[in-house]
């Protein structure tokens, strides 16, 4: 015995949309990753360079890692500026050797700039920054009147 299901024109249109979304964006990934094929059968990309952060909090301090190998500690900029945190830096390409040829680059050159908005509760005339082995870290110590505090519960 058939049953009578209610039609729904909305969720029918927007199935369709849905298709022809995944259809529309295959055949674009398609072509521009056929476009992009070099000699050597890789794809190449010409992007700006956005090194990787990481944020994480003690009961202290607030603390930013970003990944920066290869650039030089002259290179990096750190400012607050309104409760916001700037990292700017650059990277240059190395020297060309006149004995190689270059077939190709899968690493980003370049200058980058990377900003954070920062807690209110963080004292800025005490963060330190430092950099050691390809990562900068920036501890943003929070001020005393917003740490928690553990607060004695009296029996009554």
């Amino acid at each position: 015995m058939a049953k009578l299901m209610r039609w729904q024109p909305i969720t029918e249109v927007e199935r369709w949309f849905d298709r022809f979304d995944r259809l529309f964006d295959r055949m674009l990934n398609r072509f521009f990753r056929d476009w992009e094929r070099d000699f050597w059968g890789l794809t190449w990309r010409q992007e700006q360079w956005i090194p990787a952060m990481e944020v994480s909090e003690t009961p202290d301090a607030y603390i930013v890692r970003a990944e920066l190998p290869g650039v030089k500690t002259d290179d990096i900029e750190v400012t607050i500026q309104d409760d916001i945190l700037t990292i700017k830096g650059k990277r240059e390409r190395s020297e060309e050797r006149k004995d190689e040829k270059v077939h190709f680059v899968e690493r980003s050159y370049g200058e980058f700039v990377r900003s954070l908005r920062i807690p209110t509760d963080v004292k800025v005339d005490a963060v330190e920054a430092s950099y050691k082995d390809g990562v900068l870290e920036v501890r943003l110590p929070k001020s005393e009147e917003n740490k928690p505090r553990r607060i004695e519960v009296k029996v009554a």
